[in-house]
């Protein structure tokens, strides 16, 4: 009995170190697991944490809210410009030459929130490389949306632009965002190349960017 058991004991270690060393493929599907996405639909939900405070915005210098949006073909790059310190900013030239990671979130999503560290790091290891990521914030707080991710990118030290998206034209003008967070890679040529639906890990963003360059 003891050499059965210990067979099937070393039986299930394997099995638990397969299982575990296994990789996500390109998903653009929603990942099974809930705790890996939120609905955009909860936009619409009250949000227990909401801040009534309407003193004035943080002052954060990568923090804009969108001003106009310019349609695209499905699988282009969808431009839009924002106003910078008195100037019209466009996406397109600001990634010109770059793989981006259009990420879109909220700062009233938990597993947006999660990867944030992760987005942070890979943004503050740019210096020199040839991506970028830019962030598209959809707030159930409209009213405060300025104010609130400010206070959450000081929080959390996100120094990577944010465009603030407050009546989704530039979700919708992406084909719609069904859930958060959301990434798309795009190419240097201006090609969605891969849709991310859920929260993903640094070295599977790195991975994206790794991919898109091919």
């Amino acid at each position: 009995m003891s050499r059965i058991t210990t067979a099937l004991t070393n039986l299930l270690i394997i099995l638990i170190i397969l299982s575990f060393s296994s990789c996500k493929s390109e998903s653009k599907e929603l990942p099974k697991g809930k705790e890996n996405y939120v609905d955009v639909s909860e936009l619409t939900q009250q949000d227990g944490n909401k801040t009534t405070d309407n003193t004035s915005p943080a002052k954060t210098p990568n923090i804009f809210v969108v001003s106009t949006v310019t349609p695209a073909k499905p699988g282009n790059i969808v431009d839009f410009v924002w106003n910078q310190k008195g100037k019209e900013v466009s996406f397109s030239e600001y990634v010109k030459g770059k793989v981006v990671l259009l990420n879109f979130w909220g700062t009233w999503c938990p597993p947006c929130r999660r990867e944030i560290p992760d987005l942070v790091s890979i943004h503050n290891e740019s210096d020199g490389k040839d991506y970028v990521i830019v962030g598209i914030v959809l707030e159930r707080d409209v009213e405060n949306a300025e104010k609130n991710v400010g206070d959450f990118a000081n929080k959390n030290g996100i120094g990577y632009l944010n465009i603030i998206d407050k009546t989704q034209s530039i979700a919708r003008a992406y084909g719609g965002i069904n859930a958060v967070p959301t990434t798309f890679v795009i190419d240097k040529k201006g090609k969605i190349v891969e849709t991310l639906v859920g929260m993903r890990s640094k070295t599977e963003f790195l991975d994206a960017i790794a991919r898109a360059n091919k």
